[in-house]
């Protein structure tokens, strides 16, 4: 479960010379409003954070790698989904089993994952597609080595809209999860 103190904690690399990234004071009191959202004390929701645009430093300036921040802003927005739909947050600490930290996504976090249905009007992501990839995402994680998933099919991967007549799964929260799926995936090759 994410913390107050994880979003304190956090420290974002400048970005390579020649880019800019994103201002580093917009970011700063973003996170401030994340930090209290977790607390209890904020508003911030998950389309918040998938809204989200920071400008750029001015000219010459370096504000904070726009990667970086993406992906820990990923997860906040998956943190704070679970919490609206009262499911267990993805792990992100130890196992606790001291045996080195947890993985980031286990295929029971896979199994045990479920997306709301795309707003009335909205088509959103074909669910049988959807719940094919995700087992294989699933057996990836579990297996490993040859045939398994890569990063760059995860990237690549892409789901037709649901039947007309038909809802589908959100698009925003597949994508965010996909998101998620590839940060595992990066870190298990490491």
């Amino acid at each position: 479960m994410m913390t107050p103190d994880d979003v304190s904690r956090i420290h974002f690399a400048m970005p390579s010379v020649g880019h800019r990234g994103y201002h580093a004071d917009e970011v700063d009191a973003f996170m401030e409003l994340v930090a209290a959202t977790l607390d209890g004390h904020g508003a911030l929701t998950a389309d918040d954070i998938r809204h989200v645009v920071f400008g750029t430093p001015r000219f010459g300036g370096r504000g904070y790698q726009a990667e970086q921040v993406d992906e820990f802003l990923d997860r906040v927005r998956a943190e704070l989904e679970h919490r609206q739909n009262g499911t267990r947050p993805l792990p992100a600490g130890g196992t606790g089993t001291g045996l080195g930290p947890a993985p980031l996504l286990t295929p029971d976090d896979v199994h045990r994952m479920r997306f709301t249905q795309s707003p009335v009007g909205r088509r959103g992501y074909h669910e049988e597609e959807v719940d094919a990839f995700l087992d294989l995402v699933a057996a990836t994680l579990a297996h490993g080595g040859p045939g398994c998933l890569t990063v760059g099919d995860v990237r690549a991967v892409r789901f037709t809209e649901a039947r007309l007549g038909t809802r589908g799964y959100q698009r925003d929260e597949v994508d965010a999860f996909l998101d998620l799926v590839i940060t595992a995936l990066e870190k298990a090759q490491h």
